[in-house]
């Protein structure tokens, strides 16, 4: 994967999971009574990790360039 790509990925995947977890207990995903909140709140939150490790790993190449 390009450099480019990578941070831009990365930073699209990190914006959307941070507005995940600004939304998400305004819609109710916080209640882990059901398992679809849970299961939600798990891919919100790979969603967000994904995104930094990818955005990060992009400039830090970019910077070795």
């Amino acid at each position: 994967m390009d450099t480019r790509t990578k941070t831009g990925l990365g930073a699209a995947l990190a914006v959307l999971g941070a507005l995940g977890f600004v939304i998400g207990p305004a819609l109710g995903l916080a209640d882990l009574a059901r398992p679809w909140s849970f299961l939600i709140g798990f891919v919100v939150g790979i969603v967000a990790g994904l995104g930094a490790t990818l955005a990060v790993a992009g400039l830090v190449e970019m910077r070795k360039q």
